[in-house]
Order: structure tokens, then C-alpha cells, then sequence
């Protein structure tokens, strides 16, 4: 391949390539193995900061959920206490109607008006 180089100093070149090119494998295999610790180190914070957001998050929504449902059930007894109160309103209105009938019939015939049924 290098034949030009081809001279006395043949085997010193091919000597420092042989000695070199271990040392560059012996390197390399050693940034490789650096390299996998720290992207493990790395992946490692990036899941634990995952999961501690995740965990906030849930923790988040559940105290949401759990003041929604609060509000919920407040409206629920509000919509109740309406209800009550509404069949309170149309049980005293209907014991007033036949009550208003009967004296406005009473003063029809005093005034001899003829009453409408």
C-alpha cells in the first residue's frame, strides 16, 4: 500500500502503525465504556426527573379533582335546598289559589258580578 515508503526504516513505520493502532482500539473502548455510564447517569436523572414531574403532576390533579368534587357536591346541596324551597313555594301556592277563589267569588256576588270559572 505505502510503497514509497519502502526504505530502511520499513519496520520502525510499521511498528509505530502496529503500536498505534491498539492504542487507538484501547482508547476508544475505553470512551465507550465512559460514555455508556455517563448516558446511563444521564438517562438515569432524565427518568427520575420523569417521574418525580409525573408524580407532581398526578399529586396536581388529584388535590384538582378532589376541589371539583368539593364544588360538586356543594352545588348538589345548593340545587337541593332550590328544589325544597321551590316545592315549598308551589304547596303554598296551591293551599292561596282555591283560598283567593273563594273570597273573590264572595265579593263577586256582593257586587252581583257574575264570576267566571
Amino acid at each position: 500500500m505505502f510503497e514509497i515508503f519502502k526504505d530502511q526504516n520499513n519496520e520502525l513505520l510499521t511498528e509505530e502503525i502496529t503500536d498505534k493502532k491498539p492504542k487507538r482500539k484501547i482508547t476508544r473502548l475505553k470512551n465507550m465504556a465512559k460514555k455508556p455510564s455517563q448516558n446511563f447517569k444521564r438517562n438515569e436523572e432524565t427518568v427520575v426527573s420523569i417521574l418525580k414531574s409525573l408524580s407532581d403532576e398526578e399529586k396536581d390533579l388529584l388535590t384538582e379533582k378532589n376541589q371539583l368534587l368539593g364544588v360538586e357536591e356543594t352545588l348538589k346541596k345548593r340545587i337541593i335546598n332550590e328544589i325544597e324551597a321551590k316545592k315549598s313555594r308551589i304547596t303554598s301556592l296551591q293551599m292561596e289559589i282555591p283560598e283567593l277563589k273563594k273570597r273573590l267569588e264572595f265579593l263577586a256576588k256582593m257586587l252581583e258580578i257574575p264570576v267566571v270559572k
